[in-house]
């Protein structure tokens, strides 16, 4: 388990948040929103988590959709670290591909090229990498954003059932309506540049950290 204890988010010398205490892997599994305006540092977090956290899987955005793939060759591509030499895979590897994709919804697409995908398959076809790459922790930077709301919803379900399963998931998400909904905790990185955690102040707090500055700004 790694435990980050009392620490602080910077971009170069300005402080971006600070008391952050956190210990990750989440016994049991969470799917955990992280919330935060433009440039409160969910980014920088989610970076910080993953090069420090033994066993978490960060899912990087903008993966372009290049025509020419299947989704599973996609995803035999993005767990090319645990091929041989020759770029073959073990079977092991293989059965694990079959039951990320499984697990996702995603068998019956297995075969179709990448870019005929919705965004919201091709996200979960992204989703499936980290899966199959065995990480106890994975994380996602707003991995909902630009999808139409029915693949808004697919992706954040699918999100739970890997949680449900016992992993480890954050995300980062403007949307924070449809967010809450899937989620089983909240974390933000409020105006006031502290951390806040649900299971310390409940959701609604979090979620009131962040406006703190605008209310002050224009009033109630």
């Amino acid at each position: 388990m790694m435990v980050f204890d009392n620490i602080s988010l910077a971009y170069g010398e300005k402080v971006l948040c600070e008391g952050i205490s956190l210990s990750l892997p989440i016994d049991g599994g969470a799917l955990v929103l992280l919330c935060g305006a433009n440039g409160s540092g969910k980014s920088t977090l989610l970076r910080k988590i993953a090069s420090e956290c033994q066993g978490a899987v960060m899912i990087p955005t903008g993966i372009p959709k290049v025509k020419g793939f299947t989704l599973r060759q996609f995803v035999e591509t993005g767990c090319y670290r645990e091929s041989t030499w020759s770029g073959r895979l073990s079977d092991d590897l293989k059965s694990r591909i079959s039951a990320a994709l499984n697990a996702l919804g995603l068998d019956e697409k297995a075969g179709q090229d990448i870019s005929t995908l919705s965004d919201g398959e091709f996200q979960k076809a992204c989703i499936a990498v980290a899966l199959t790459i065995g990480g106890d922790v994975i994380l996602l930077d707003e991995p909902t954003a630009f999808l139409d709301p029915e693949n808004r919803l697919a992706v954040l379900s699918a999100l739970r059932k890997i949680a449900d399963a016992g992993k480890t998931v954050i995300f980062s998400s403007h949307d924070l309506a449809d967010a809450m909904k899937h989620c089983t905790a909240t974390w933000a990185l409020g105006v006031d540049k502290k951390f806040h955690k649900s299971d310390e102040n409940g959701a609604q707090k979090c979620i009131e950290s962040i406006f703190l500055s605008t209310f002050e700004r224009y009033g109630k």
